[in-house]
């Protein structure tokens, strides 16, 4: 799961900002949540010291007592994982953000252009996610840890209910979840193609519509392609 830290004193710019996250996260299908704050409280300090989240962090300069400057130096204490990113009226403070050594991922000036710009940068932090996204679950009493970029594509196993995770060295791992559990957890780069198959977008070859199979980087061919999933295939890859 992802979570973001919305910190803004201004009720109805953070509702903007709201907006426009729910806006980017629409055409991806992993799991978020959205906390909203008009200030540093001991909720924001929770979540701040809360493990096992992937963070993104949205903060405004000005916050009353404590500001958003004072709030990324309390994450970075013990989190360099986070993402961090500024939306701030305060211009002046852009060379501490960048020099303090907070790690902010961006500094956005709240002009004209800030909702787009904004978008822009939530989608880079989303795919970059993404990318480094790991597929965790359980099975017959083992923990399995299997990073997003090494999946080729899961195949439902016929008559029994299991799938086969095949991944780019070569390597199989079997779990209980149904291609539709892994479908709504895995992240935005996989696409289901076929009642029994999801594939990971980014390590396809070549697609040949006619014959209805997937060719991936290693050579590998699949032939589960649905006539009725070929035309959403399509988009889907254009679109990416």
């Amino acid at each position: 799961m992802v979570r973001f830290i919305i910190c803004e004193d201004n009720k109805e710019f953070l509702m903007k900002i709201h907006n426009i996250l729910t806006k980017v996260m629409m055409p991806y299908n992993f799991e978020y949540k959205i906390n909203e704050f008009t200030e540093y409280n001991k909720d924001v300090h929770e979540i701040i010291n809360k493990e096992g989240e992937q963070k993104v962090y949205i903060l405004d300069i000005e916050l009353g007592e404590i500001s958003g400057l004072e709030i990324a130096s309390e994450i970075r204490e013990n989190d360099l994982e986070s993402i961090i990113l500024f939306v701030t009226n305060h211009s002046e403070c852009k060379n501490d953000i960048f020099y303090s050594r907070l790690l902010a991922l961006d500094y956005i000036p709240k002009d004209k252009l800030w909702p787009s710009r904004f978008e822009e940068t939530m989608n880079y932090i989303i795919k970059t996610i993404n990318k480094k996204g790991v597929l965790i679950y359980n099975f017959n009493r083992n923990s399995y840890r299997i990073p997003y970029d090494n999946i080729l594509y899961i195949e439902k196993v016929q008559d029994v209910p299991k799938c086969i995770i095949r991944t780019e060295n070569g390597e199989e791992f079997e779990t209980n979840m149904s291609i539709m559990e892994l479908s709504e957890k895995l992240g935005h780069s996989f696409f289901q193609c076929h009642k029994s198959c999801i594939v990971n977008i980014e390590k396809i070859k070549r697609i040949n519509y006619s014959e209805n199979t997937i060719t991936f980087l290693n050579n590998e061919t699949v032939y589960l392609l649905s006539n009725r999933k070929k035309k959403e295939l399509r988009e889907y890859v254009a679109n990416y």
